[in-house]
């Protein structure tokens, strides 16, 4: 009996988490191409915090968490925003929050950990692939093969067979209501 109270108000915990997030900033982008669930965009430059590491997602969510609820010179909180964009590169992984737009490199407050990285990356001209669910690394695989096959069907060149995964919804969130995304660089 207790066991099932416990049960529902988890499931009413997270019923009601759910409905309050999916306001945060997420970045512009310019859409080129859509095709079910394949898209093609291009994006501008973008202010980024990151960190990197052979460290798991989990510790990475919570460096870059800490920075942005006040783990920083001025104790600044910094508003959520979406997508978590994760990547892994000869061995190194790494994870990036877009920073909200109404801060530059010269606004953003210093990390107080030495492992956050504030910076800009440009994306350019991406494929991407939209899909719900947990966000595995078999599942993100998977997925990178399908983008790449939609990418060679168009004729598209890559510009290297690196991918970003782009996660966009909180740990509470339940799985089949959870947005991800492969993204992939092309030319």
């Amino acid at each position: 009996m207790l066991i099932k109270a416990f049960s529902k108000s988890l499931l009413i915990l997270a019923l009601l988490t759910v409905n309050t997030m999916g306001n945060e900033e997420t970045p512009d982008f310019t859409l080129i191409e859509k095709e079910g669930t394949f898209e093609l965009r291009q994006y501008p430059e973008m202010v980024v915090a990151k960190v990197v590491g052979q460290e798991g997602d989990n510790d990475m969510f919570r460096t870059l968490a800490g920075y942005i609820f006040g783990g920083n010179d001025s104790e600044s909180k910094i508003k959520m925003t979406a997508p978590v964009f994760m990547q892994s590169k000869s061995g190194q992984n790494s994870m990036m929050f877009y920073m909200p737009s109404n801060y530059s490199l010269e606004t953003l407050p210093e990390p107080n950990s030495q492992d956050v990285e504030l910076g800009k990356i440009t994306l350019g001209k991406v494929a991407v692939i939209k899909y719900s669910g947990l966000n595995s690394k078999r599942k993100r695989n998977a997925n990178f093969k399908k983008l790449m096959n939609w990418i060679e069907k168009k004729g598209l060149e890559v510009y290297e067979e690196n991918f970003y995964t782009a996660g966009y919804d909180s740990p509470w969130t339940l799985p089949w209501k959870r947005k991800n995304e492969v993204m992939i660089l092309v030319k």
